[in-house]
């Protein structure tokens, strides 16, 4: 049996529920790390890099908001000068509290009908949805009621409150065509149909570097909070708790198999499970039937009080229902029953950066604005962007992604990013493939701006099918190659013709043929040249 890591052996000396009652009694100035885990179970939460300040996470599960507690939580933040964050999975942060307030701010927000428990360490995350669930003509499946019913199993609850073995992510999606990429989280109930029933697939085990894998379960509506229990209880039960590393519902799946996995779920639901059914889910569009809407960006998921209480009264007055999205954005939506039109919806996921996170090696939310963003936006081309490996700004889930580093490779130490391109969706869903380890920043916005002009040369109008149909089918030392070469020379448009269709051997001839092109050298020593003739300030 493997030895418990440290977090397990916390969880056994006090139970992080116990904690409830006594938290107006911690001195927060002077917290170790133990009690910063169990105060992680209550959404109150700092690290010792910046010990002084503290973060609490609001739990908005579906993303559903209503708009007097919006107004509660822009008070909250004038009151106390904090600063406001939507993140990549629908909830609300308030940044930048004191060691003295942090209580405060934790009580006003429980008192206002809101809870913060459950949203960081090991727990069931809040659950997220489309933002246009139930509401625009695509929903098939009405999933806030489901989700609803699902906290009321788990939220709260002593035997879940920080006892499973590592967090734990879902999404339902009852929409047929969503707005974000849902195959990341740990468990996705992915709209489908068997017969002549709508209900979900069930696919298990995404996370930030790789997608959900289906169950091979049908499950309908009715029943899928108690398919839910029976994940909950496999994970609890056999999930592994050894290296904090390995600890995720993947690590269980890559151990025991998903065949092994879904007959543990089969015993705790209690009942023969059907197979799956046919995925109505397609992948994430620009599209929406059904519904008029106001769309809110911020700034990258950052937004000022003001500006809250401004969308809190603008739906209070007009009758919009308010939901935070994914995609960081506050979107104000009723029905409409004749209007189709495109969604303004941003491509563009951005973890909270080094201004909010000490962990993050740029400050994202500003440094972001030095990219392509509007070329991105017009394309409809999705830009993840995260300051450390964490991954909160869904890199591996974005047509292109990028982790926010430094590095001496090509200079004296600069900044720099980790590139990853090419996520793509149904049918068989992939996560991006790292491109390049590193490449500095001076250069990065030239990379893109290729990338770019590759997709919006190809005869593809979607940057997932220019993934799928092209950049998946060559193997990465190739797509090194390629755009190193594509930023040391002109190319003839016969080459690129044969990059679009694929042919890698006769674009290798092409390149043969280029001035001073490496001869004879393998494909891992051309790149290493010529990357450093492209990146290097030291020659």
């Amino acid at each position: 049996m493997e030895k418990l890591n440290k977090i397990e052996r916390y969880k056994a000396e006090l139970s992080p529920s116990a904690l409830r009652f006594k938290l107006q009694d911690i001195d927060y100035s002077k917290v170790d790390e133990q009690m910063r885990f169990y105060l992680k179970n209550y959404g109150i939460y700092n690290i010792k890099l910046r010990p002084e300040v503290w973060t609490l996470r609001i739990r908005v599960d579906s993303g559903e908001i209503e708009t007097q507690k919006l107004l509660s939580i822009s008070d909250i933040a004038k009151e106390y000068g904090l600063s406001i964050i939507i993140t990549a999975r629908a909830q609300i942060e308030l940044h930048n509290i004191s060691a003295n307030d942090i209580y405060s701010v934790y009580k006003r927000v429980l008192d206002s009908g809101m809870t913060t428990h459950q949203t960081f360490t090991d727990n069931f995350r809040a659950i997220v949805t489309d933002p246009f669930d139930g509401l625009s003509s695509d929903s098939y499946i009405e999933c806030n009621s489901i989700i609803e019913q699902i906290d009321s199993l788990i939220l709260d609850k002593e035997e879940w409150m920080g006892t499973i073995p590592r967090k734990f992510n879902t999404a339902l999606i009852g929409r047929e065509y969503p707005i974000f990429n849902p195959w990341s989280n740990d468990t996705l109930f992915a709209l489908a149909k068997k017969d002549d029933r709508v209900g979900f697939n069930l696919y298990l085990g995404g996370k930030n570097s790789e997608v959900a894998k289906s169950a091979d379960i049908f499950i309908d509506r009715d029943n899928t909070p108690k398919l839910f229990l029976a994940v909950a209880k496999t994970f609890k039960e056999y999930g592994l708790r050894g290296s904090r590393a390995k600890t995720r519902l993947y690590h269980l799946i890559e151990r025991d198999g998903i065949d092994r996995v879904r007959e543990y779920i089969e015993e705790f639901y209690g009942n023969k499970l059907e197979n799956e059914g046919k995925l109505l889910l397609k992948s994430s569009t620009d599209t929406i039937k059904g519904v008029e809407y106001l769309s809110f960006k911020g700034h990258y998921g950052e937004f000022e009080s003001d500006t809250l209480i401004d969308i809190a009264n603008e739906a209070k007055n007009e009758g919009y229902v308010v939901r935070l999205s994914p995609t960081q954005e506050i979107f104000l939506i009723k029905p409409k029953e004749d209007n189709i039109t495109q969604i303004d919806s941003s491509s563009i996921i951005a973890c909270a950066g080094a201004r909010y996170c000490p962990l993050s090696l740029w400050d994202i939310k500003n440094d972001i604005d030095s990219f392509p963003i509007d070329r991105m936006k017009s394309l409809k081309v999705s830009f993840g962007v995260s300051g450390c490996l964490k991954g909160c700004g869904r890199h591996y889930h974005s047509d292109i992604g990028i982790i926010g580093l430094r590095t001496n490779l090509y200079a004296p130490t600069e900044r720099a990013a980790r590139i990853y391109l090419g996520a793509t969706q149904v049918p068989n869903p992939t996560p991006a493939r790292m491109l390049y380890y590193s490449v500095p920043l001076r250069k990065l916005n030239d990379l893109i701006e290729t990338i770019l002009d590759d997709f919006q040369n190809c005869p593809y109008s979607k940057f997932e099918e220019f993934s799928r149909n092209v950049l998946n089918r060559y193997d990465i030392e190739f797509l090194q190659l390629w755009y190193i070469v594509r930023g040391l020379y002109e190319l003839d448009s016969s080459v690129f013709d044969n990059f679009y269709q694929v042919k890698m051997d006769l674009v290798l001839e092409d390149f043969d043929k280029l001035d001073n092109f490496p001869k004879g050298e393998s494909i891992e020593e051309t790149i290493r040249q010529l990357s450093h003739r492209l990146w290097d300030l030291r020659e």
